[in-house]
């Protein structure tokens, strides 16, 4: 691949319907160091950098008692992700050519990300956390405490 929208071999496009049926509202904005899909990472690490969730007023108040919680949810909205494609050819892949729905491609119908992340610090209306793999300035849907039992990034860590 050598820009952010190239087709590789097998992958199809369609002609996607305009969205209609749903609005979000955006309550913060993610900061992390990239600025490329090429760039990013193909999934977030707890080792990662650290990443900003700059939260929006008036959602500020809704941060009371996050700092209880060592493993958040966040979920995105993949603003520059296509969401034509119904086939994907991900370079990791070696070629493999799958439906969408069977890959974590940012490139969806509804481009929602989602990354359990480890909580590192309030600052104001800014959580710091670890472990994102989106880009930079990506709009900030929601974020919710991780309450499973078993999550399976904090888990390999335990041994």
């Amino acid at each position: 691949m050598t820009t952010e929208t190239d087709l590789r071999p097998g992958e199809v496009a369609v002609d996607a319907p305009l969205p209609r049926d749903a609005a979000l509202t955006f309550i913060g904005r993610i900061r992390t160091p990239w600025t490329s899909r090429l760039e990013t990472p193909r999934q977030g690490s707890f080792e990662g950098p650290v990443c900003r969730l700059e939260i929006f007023e008036p959602w500020g108040q809704a941060l009371q008692g996050i700092e209880a919680f060592p493993y958040l949810q966040v979920l995105y909205w993949l603003n520059r992700a296509r969401r034509d494609l119904v086939l994907q050819s991900p370079r990791h892949h070696d070629g493999e050519t799958r439906g969408t729905f069977a890959l974590r491609s940012p490139v969806r119908p509804n481009p929602i990300g989602v990354s359990t992340v480890r909580f590192v610090a309030l600052e104001g209306r800014t959580v710091l956390v670890r472990g994102l793999d989106c880009l930079d300035e990506t709009p900030l849907i929601d974020l919710k405490p991780d309450h499973c039992v078993f999550t399976p990034a904090a888990a390999g860590e335990a041994s």
